[in-house]
């Protein structure tokens, strides 16, 4: 009797993004690349936001229906007021990391 094992392959998700960046790199114009980069990171920075937001409003929402009565388990209301709370915590300290890196440099000397 024999058993016959199939090879591992490489994973497929990095043949992509390698293709996907040479691609990019020689369709963009010289200069257009920081442009779309920028537009890119402020639609990024936007829905995160948002989805901070939106946690927010899930967790006001949770800790007036257990309030109210309307949701009887209590661990669903501290899962969603954990979540906001996770959400807004990591929001601070990346917006302090980016001041802390702005003063950096603009207290190096030319």
């Amino acid at each position: 009797m024999s058993i016959s094992i199939a090879p591992i392959s490489s994973p497929g998700i990095l043949n992509p993004i390698s293709s996907a960046s040479t691609e990019n790199n020689t369709a963009l114009p010289s200069g257009d690349g920081a442009q779309k980069a920028g537009t890119d990171f402020a639609k990024f920075l936007n829905d995160a936001l948002g989805q901070v937001n939106a946690l927010q409003d899930n967790a006001d929402k949770a800790s007036l229906q257990l309030a109210s009565g309307q949701i009887q388990d209590v661990s669903t209301a501290m899962v969603a007021l954990e979540k906001a709370n996770l959400s807004l915590s990591l929001t601070v300290e990346v917006r302090n990391k980016v001041l802390d890196a702005y003063h950096q440099i603009m207290n190096m000397q030319m």
